[in-house]
């Protein structure tokens, strides 16, 4: 893992000497939260190209989530290294406002769906959890081996992501049935 890899190590890989890491990063901490910060930015940038927020917001969602998936798809030794970091003390020693704006407007399409009713009143954390995560799965599995999606699959697991945050549309009180 990465608490147990070495500057020298990593300034073997990179051909270069350690002394020359120490002139960019003051040490190997420093190196690997500059690293994670340049890859969340870079997958944000990817993602969030060409975003349109004037879509409807269940469109809107699916082809930012389509594109997280092509993106971790297209750099495996991204998704590695960034899954490395989520189990590592590293991640909380980093200021998240920082990570925080690279996705805001992922958080701003979760607030207007909130506040439009389209999109249930959880935690950002929460829709997180039931959306962008179940895809990183994917993303391992296919990596792995284990599952290749075909198109109608991934666009099947796109609406089941929507689904498990959109508002049921209430029909009416229950009590009048009585």
């Amino acid at each position: 893992g990465l608490a147990e890899t070495s500057m020298s190590q990593i300034a073997k890989q990179a051909k270069v000497s350690p002394a020359t890491i120490y002139i960019y990063f003051k040490n190997k901490e420093d190196l690997l939260k500059q690293l994670y910060l340049r890859i969340q930015r870079e997958a944000s940038q990817s993602i969030f190209t060409g975003y349109e927020s004037f879509l409807p917001l269940d469109e809107s969602f699916t082809i930012l989530l389509r594109k997280a998936y092509q993106y971790f798809l297209r750099k495996p030794e991204h998704f590695a290294f960034l899954e490395q970091c989520s189990n590592s003390p590293l991640i909380e020693k980093i200021d998240k406002s920082e990570i925080q704006d690279y996705f805001e407007p992922l958080f701003h399409l979760f607030t207007r769906g909130k506040q439009n009713k389209i999109i249930k009143d959880l935690p950002n954390e929460m829709l997180l959890s039931f959306t962008f995560y179940p895809i990183m799965q994917l993303v391992k599995y296919h990596q792995s081996g284990r599952l290749r999606l075909e198109y109608s699959e991934l666009e099947a697991t796109l609406k089941m992501a929507w689904n498990s945050i959109k508002r049921d549309r209430e029909v009416g009180s229950f009590s009048k049935f009585l």
